[in-house]
């Protein structure tokens, strides 16, 4: 194999490695495009990506030890209450999930 069959095969394969990488950047900003669109309509007026949220609360609803891993962790579950409000029409609504976030346990 020469240097000039190497560097063909070097250009080959980079070529292919960008067409990669492009083709799941593309699909990753309009998976993303698409969820944010659902994720934001406005159920009065119905237009996509209209809502924009004013206040956002939270409610603790406990927490517990996981001691499944290697390292136990205190794992704190919340609601989370987001308030939109639509750019178009002005309806406002209010859309909630539940969030788990876990912390490592400090040593006492």
């Amino acid at each position: 194999m020469t240097l000039n069959d190497l560097l063909y095969y070097t250009l080959i394969l980079l070529i292919l490695l960008v067409i990669f990488a492009a083709f799941w950047s593309i699909s990753g900003y309009i998976i993303f495009r698409t969820v944010d669109n659902k994720l934001r309509r406005c159920p009065h007026c119905k237009r996509g990506s209209a809502g924009v949220i004013i206040n956002t609360e939270t409610e603790p609803l406990g927490a517990f030890i996981d001691r499944h891993g290697k390292k136990p962790v205190q794992v704190k579950t919340e609601k989370v209450i987001d308030h939109f409000e639509c750019r178009r029409c002005g309806h406002t609504w209010t859309r909630s999930f539940a969030r788990k976030q876990g912390y490592p346990l400090k040593n006492s």
